[in-house]
């Protein structure tokens, strides 16, 4: 989203970037692909984009830390704590989904594919938002 806002003597101009969220196997960027577990991937990588023209404008990657102390809750914090706006995943148990929506982060079912490969599904609206555990344990 663009805006374009004026005051006396400044015009300022607000582009919404957004960032998204993957579980991944490795540390491949946008060709690895996305874990089936949220909690057991290796790495997450995080995918700015802009909003209004979709491009892709960042991408970074960074280690799981696993369930250390603070549990299923730590990766959720860790996201928000790097900017995510969205997370896209496979499977995710009730807990850290619950805590993906109570910080304001919008979860989505990914598709089996590359971060690449969900990432055009999410800008083609392609993903459903996900509202329930997709694992069960």
């Amino acid at each position: 989203m663009r805006g374009f806002f004026y005051s006396e003597s400044f015009i300022f101009l607000i582009i919404m970037i957004r960032k998204i969220a993957l579980p991944t196997n490795s540390d491949s960027g946008l060709n690895d692909t996305i874990s089936q577990h949220f909690g057991h991937c290796a790495s997450f990588t995080i995918v700015s984009i802009d909003s209004e023209s979709k491009s892709i404008s960042n991408v970074d990657v960074f280690k799981n830390q696993g369930h250390v102390q603070g549990g299923c809750m730590m990766p959720v914090n860790s996201l928000k704590a790097q900017g995510a706006t969205d997370v896209i995943l496979r499977g995710i148990g009730m807990r850290p989904l619950m805590g993906f929506i109570q910080v304001g982060i919008n979860p989505y079912l990914g598709i089996d594919g590359t971060v690449e490969q969900n990432i055009k599904a999410f800008n083609n609206n392609e993903l459903k938002e996900l509202k329930e555990a997709s694992c069960k344990h």
